[in-house]
């Protein structure tokens, strides 16, 4: 009977050691699985792409760190003194726990969503003819967009102060899906590539819908599917990626490239209805404030989680320790003591319910009427940034002057007179117009000022330098490099 079993066993054995063997060298890796069943249909493909965008509103990207949170901090647009939680960040002690720890979740977040942009690219070209190629290739417009900005944003962050070195060695760039970490690259040529990506780009989104039919209007002309053709305000769309552009060329010294896209992006809004200024009526509305001035905006993300983001950080229940908010007599020398500013009154009032009596922030309060198209947007790429370019670089002053009293008038103020310094007026615009937006301090980075107001003192600077603002590599870049 023993002999019987055992004989049973063996037989057993070797069928199931057989089985296994054969049922090895057929599997699909899990991952293949997916891949297949991602985008061997154009639900699945949308969905990818999607999921793209909502790696962007992350927490750790443009949801919170890269817009009104930690670059805002580094900017001193805040009043963090040394009794408040976030103190390491605005003291610039990046080798502290909290600096270390957010930077570090910064950095990896974005060259995740890089990877998922390159895998996204890789796989839809894999699965070609699932959709049309007039599809695809909006889908990849936007995918290597993205991957751009993400790489820019982490050069004005990590990168050397371009200005001063650009040759210097600054991160990696991942063009394609990578096993192991790039090497790290001269600042000037992550520039190169990043340029190269966004003219890649701008090809594939020539026929992009918001160029005749705008931010939110579904063109049937191109596809009756709204996933493409409505909504392109909350995409990467080639308007975006062209103010995209005129960024970049301005922080890597090219005026004349970046005075060009800016004054052809200005040209395009009047010519057009799609990006009209937003009026004062509706950015000061008593109920349903437009205080992103969403109208003007070429992409904003859309983060649902934006309204607990602004309990979490700018509402007057929290203690000062958690508060997010300027000094008054800071806030007040930013808008030069004018609340005629469309910018100041709906988005900077002292709060009727909390213990806080100072003004605080409000431009991401929520508002009465759920049905707004601005609601849970973050403003990415603005109308008002290609008339700051358009100044800045306006080879006679009295052009920069005259894109200057276009941004002001519509934001309720007077023109400033002939003799203004150009340079000092767009400092001041810089200021006032993206608070809570994170590009105040990538405007000094770029610029090298050497000292800028102290966020937490109601008079003084800070000196600033490489030591401030260039932000180290994570420890998991540098230890496998």
């Amino acid at each position: 009977m023993k002999q019987y079993l055992y004989k049973i066993a063996m037989v057993f054995l070797v069928s199931t050691i057989t089985i296994s063997c054969s049922d090895f060298l057929d599997v699909v890796p899990q991952d293949k699985i997916l891949e297949n069943q991602t985008y061997s249909t154009e639900a699945g493909i949308q969905n990818a792409h999607n999921g793209l965008y909502l790696q962007l509103a992350d927490n750790n990207l443009y949801g919170q760190q890269l817009t009104m949170d930690a670059v805002e901090i580094l900017g001193q647009q805040y009043n963090i003194n040394s009794s408040h939680v976030s103190y390491k960040i605005a003291a610039y002690a990046y080798t502290e726990s909290l600096p270390k720890t957010t930077f570090t979740a910064i950095w990896a977040k974005a060259f995740n969503t890089v990877l998922s942009c390159n895998k996204f690219l890789e796989n839809i070209d894999k699965y070609a003819g699932v959709i049309s190629t007039e599809k695809a290739n909006e889908l990849k417009g936007e995918a290597i967009a993205i991957r751009a900005m993400l790489h820019f944003d982490m050069l004005r962050l990590y990168g050397p102060i371009y200005k001063v070195s650009p040759s210097n060695p600054s991160i990696p760039y991942y063009d394609a899906v990578a096993t192991g970490n790039n090497p790290l690259l001269p600042a000037n040529e992550i520039i190169t590539k990043v340029l190269a990506d966004l003219d890649a780009s701008l090809i594939l989104l020539k026929n992009d819908p918001v160029l005749t039919s705008g931010r939110y209007n579904a063109s049937t002309a191109f596809d009756a599917n709204p996933y493409y053709s409505a909504n392109r305000g909350q995409r990467l769309n080639y308007l975006a990626v062209k103010c995209l552009k005129a960024r970049v060329l301005l922080y890597s010294g090219d005026k004349t490239g970046a005075s060009s896209i800016a004054k052809e992006v200005i040209d395009f809004t009047k010519t057009t209805t799609f990006f009209p200024w937003t009026p004062f009526a509706e950015a000061t509305n008593a109920t349903d404030p437009d205080r992103t001035f969403s109208s003007e905006n070429f992409f904003s993300i859309s983060d649902y989680t934006l309204y607990t983001k602004q309990m979490n950080l700018f509402d007057s229940s929290l203690q000062m320790k958690y508060l997010y908010a300027p000094l008054l007599n800071r806030i007040n020398a930013v808008f030069e003591s004018n609340d005629n500013d469309y910018r100041s009154l709906p988005t900077w009032k002292v709060p009727i319910t909390g213990a806080i009596t100072q003004k605080t922030f409000f431009k991401y309060q929520d508002v009465q009427n759920k049905t707004k198209l601005f609601r849970l947007q973050i403003p990415m790429f603005k109308l008002s940034e290609m008339y700051l370019i358009a100044a800045e670089t306006a080879p006679v002053a009295s052009d920069g002057i005259t894109f200057l009293n276009t941004l002001r008038f519509n934001r309720g103020l007077t023109n400033l007179v002939a003799t203004a310094a150009v340079a000092t007026e767009v400092a001041k615009e810089y200021k006032k117009e993206f608070i809570g937006e994170g590009q105040l301090f990538f405007y000094y980075k770029r610029t090298n000022t050497t000292a800028i107001p102290n966020g937490a003192a109601t008079v003084g600077n800070i000196t600033m330098g490489a030591a401030q603002y260039v932000v180290p590599l994570p420890d998991s870049e540098t230890n496998f490099q």
